[in-house]
């Protein structure tokens, strides 16, 4: 909730600097009589270009909970984000002339105008959202390593939402006994973090804390919401059928079904050119087929046939199958180039449109390595209570994975988007993984 709320703030904030910017540029521009015949004039047209340019800077991460102040990464994105929003604006103006605007001198004006307050605005921005005054302070009670851990990440984060208050080993202590209320009180503490998956009888005595709107949660609650993964290694059973046992959402399937649908048709329509382009290169710089079909567990570990550009030498397995790792020897040279651009994940869109696969989710492995995964990964069969997708919220946050413990790490983020999957949640992926595209990441 936190984090919303300073998100909420920067957007609006970034919101007013854009307005603010159109009109010094108009003030500049010719005065004050040119600010008040021409404002309505630029008002629709630049409220059209806020909202991609906003749009433009969430993908290149410019609202990361991780990016509040200003650094070398954050004016790195900001550069880039400013190229394509100006691009995005010519663009956008030479292809609508009906707006009757043809701003060059004016544009040039805002541009200079808007880097400079939205600068200013997001390092003072960044000074107060992460002053030590505006986090909310937390207790850990009885920590655990889950708790351990939390407390050393967030002690070297100087941009961490949360400022750690103390650290209190026993509920009660009777060779030096306190009053774990009156310290809460005192300190004005908003969350105490309670070292233990489940809590037990003793822990009654925090009722009184919950009436006075302290929230109290367990470490393992804490770690999901501030690292968005799901600590598999702590987690026991109980917890995960809990958890798990009722994450069905008709209304949210039957939605994400239809726009799957339709964004594949879409997209295969569009793309019909460069599916017809890769096939003609593939054929001409190596032997072997065009496609590549493979089978892969779906939901409820079923098998489907999922296909791709190929992009390896047609023997790549003849030793049986192995994972795909890191500049593999295997691939060839045009296979490194759709690789890198992730153009042989295409063919993907026939999965999707039969309905084996969405365009978010964790995704499909091959059931030979499940089986393994599943014999050393906890809960690894859980990530297939929903469809695989091309992308996922693993994908965004974890790097190219080729081994048992990259797939461990990755469950983790599967599981929490399984447990929280939402249409904002999709939408924030597909963002996300529009950027990685275009800053080249991936395989």
């Amino acid at each position: 909730m936190i984090f919303r709320i300073r998100n909420f703030i920067l957007l609006s904030g970034d919101f007013a600097v854009l307005y603010l910017s159109l009109a010094l540029t108009l003030l500049l521009r010719g005065g004050s009589d040119f600010l008040a015949e021409f404002w309505t004039l630029h008002l629709i047209p630049f409220s059209i270009l806020n909202l991609i340019w906003i749009v433009v800077f969430y993908i290149l991460d410019l609202y990361s909970r991780h990016h509040f102040r200003l650094s070398g990464y954050f004016l790195q994105n900001f550069v880039t984000a400013m190229a394509i929003n100006t691009v995005a604006t010519v663009i956008f103006f030479y292809l609508i002339p009906e707006f009757g605007v043809t701003p060059k001198t004016n544009l040039a004006i805002y541009l200079i105008t808007f880097s400079i307050l939205f600068l200013a605005w997001r390092y003072l921005a960044g000074g107060l959202l992460t002053h030590p005054g505006t986090k909310k302070s937390v207790i850990f009670l009885q920590p655990d390593q889950m708790s351990i851990t939390l407390i050393d990440t967030l002690s070297k984060n100087p941009a961490s939402l949360y400022r750690i208050e103390s650290v209190i080993e026993a509920l009660h202590n009777n060779e030096n006994p306190y009053n774990l209320e009156a310290i809460v009180m005192e300190r004005n503490v908003d969350l105490l973090v309670v070292g233990n998956v489940a809590f037990r009888a003793e822990h009654k005595s925090l009722y009184p804390l919950l009436l006075k709107g302290v929230s109290v949660i367990d470490a393992t609650t804490f770690w999901e919401s501030h690292a968005r993964q799901i600590p598999i290694d702590i987690v026991d059973t109980a917890w995960a059928i809990s958890s798990f046992s009722e994450i069905q959402k008709r209304e949210f399937e039957i939605i994400k079904r239809v726009a799957d649908i339709f964004i594949s048709l879409a997209l295969g329509i569009i793309l019909s050119w460069l599916f017809i382009i890769v096939a003609v290169f593939i054929k001409l710089t190596s032997k072997g087929p065009i496609l590549y079909c493979q089978t892969r567990a779906g939901k409820s570990d079923l098998p489907f046939t999922l296909y791709k550009f190929r992009t390896m030498e047609i023997n790549a397995e003849q030793s049986g199958p192995q994972w795909s790792t890191k500049n593999d020897p295997r691939v060839t040279k045009f296979g490194r180039i759709l690789r890198h651009s992730h153009l042989d994940e295409l063919p993907q869109l026939w999965n999707i449109l039969k309905g084996d696969m969405s365009f978010i989710g964790p995704r499909p492995e091959r059931p030979n390595f499940v089986k393994i995964l599943e014999e050393n990964v906890p809960f690894y069969s859980l990530r297939h209570l929903v469809k695989p997708g091309i992308t996922g919220w693993a994908q965004i946050n974890y790097r190219y994975g080729a081994s048992i413990e990259d797939s461990k790490r990755k469950l983790a983020y599967d599981l929490y988007y399984i447990k929280h999957r939402t249409l904002f949640l999709d939408l924030k992926i597909s963002l996300k993984t529009l950027a990685m595209l275009f800053r080249g990441e991936g395989r």
